[in-house]
């Protein structure tokens, strides 16, 4: 059975529409349901347990001992609350007119706080991962990258994490980004990292999740590559996405030794004289490393790319992804 989140609020609509929103793009995880008055929801808690509940803070000095172990965080209409005996349980809030998607990353991160309320989820060994990546440089990897977790993301739950150490077009689509990898990283290195803590750094891109590359490139480049093979194991393992897209950008050499964990590797290549060498380049040191198993896993592909594209593509805008000759391309990969 799915956990809960409450959300007890007198504006009855207000609740609706977050409650459903919450639940068409899964933000959370949790199972929302919307409650108008206290007696609505007492009377649901004779049945069922909310994980977590959110409050309207005209309505928290009712609300007692109605509680019953959820985390409770208040929803704050003006962005601040009273202090003292109306905060139950020294209830955290949140602002409760900024965008959903930037509510639930907030919603969560309290949520993974409370030691008392940690959660897990059940271990998925279906996740596939998909890898971008190329020893050639400026070929699309990224900009592939993102179109095949667009056109993924429309069959199954989906996952993008960036290892760019710069944020490139991420810079557009994650302008106001308050969380990123390097927070996931922080987290799994001083052995904090959890499902809750996971989906605060998860953002939306369409119908793509995705973590934001690091905000400091020595995020990426000092962490052990064993160390991060292990975390994206561990999110591909147990943060419910059917399919997980990485994309390695300029991680370099480092980056066969996290090949081993993709079920594929999609290679853009390009056909001029130096990019071949380099291609070629590779491939005779996954034979000399002992990991020229690794070459019936990879797909080269040959973009379709063209000037205007790049353009458009640049601009971090959804719709010029959808549109592109690029997410036709990607959508016929497997």
């Amino acid at each position: 059975m799915r956990r809960i989140l409450a959300i007890l609020d007198s504006d009855a609509e207000y609740g609706k529409r977050l409650s459903a929103y919450l639940n068409e793009h899964d933000v959370t995880g949790f199972k929302a349901t919307a409650f108008s008055d206290i007696a609505s929801y007492k009377s649901f808690r004779k049945s069922a347990a909310a994980a977590i509940l959110l409050i309207s803070e005209d309505l928290v000095p009712d609300i007692h001992d109605a509680a019953d172990g959820a985390k409770v965080i208040i929803l704050s209409e003006d962005g601040f609350v009273s202090s003292g005996d109306s905060r139950p349980f020294d209830a955290p809030a949140v602002f409760k007119f900024r965008s959903a998607d930037c509510m639930a990353r907030e919603i969560m991160g309290l949520y993974a706080e409370d030691d008392r309320h940690s959660v897990s989820r059940v271990r998925n060994d279906a996740c596939e991962i998909l890898g971008i990546y190329s020893p050639v440089n400026r070929c699309g990897k990224t900009s592939l990258a993102i179109s095949l977790g667009l056109s993924r993301s429309r069959r199954s739950k989906t996952l993008l994490i960036s290892l760019e150490e710069y944020a490139g077009v991420f810079s557009r689509i994650a302008e106001n980004a308050d969380s990123d990898l390097s927070d996931v990283i922080y987290c799994s290195m001083q052995g904090l990292y959890s499902w809750s803590r996971l989906k605060s750094a998860v953002h939306s891109f369409g119908s793509l999740d995705y973590i934001p590359p690091v905000r400091c490139m020595e995020d990426i480049s000092q962490i052990p590559s064993e160390n991060l093979g292990r975390l994206i194991k561990r999110i591909a393992d147990d943060s419910g996405y059917s399919v997980i897209v990485l994309d390695f950008g300029s991680f370099g050499r480092r980056a066969s030794e996290l090949l081993d964990l993709c079920t594929r590797i999609f290679m853009p290549v390009t056909d001029d004289p130096l990019s071949v060498l380099k291609t070629a380049s590779f491939t005779e040191y996954l034979e000399k490393s002992g990991k020229s198993e690794l070459k019936e896993r990879i797909v080269k592909c040959t973009l379709p790319f063209e000037p205007e594209q790049v353009r458009e593509l640049s601009s971090g805008d959804v719709t010029s992804y959808e549109s592109s000759s690029l997410y036709s391309y990607a959508g016929k990969l497997h």
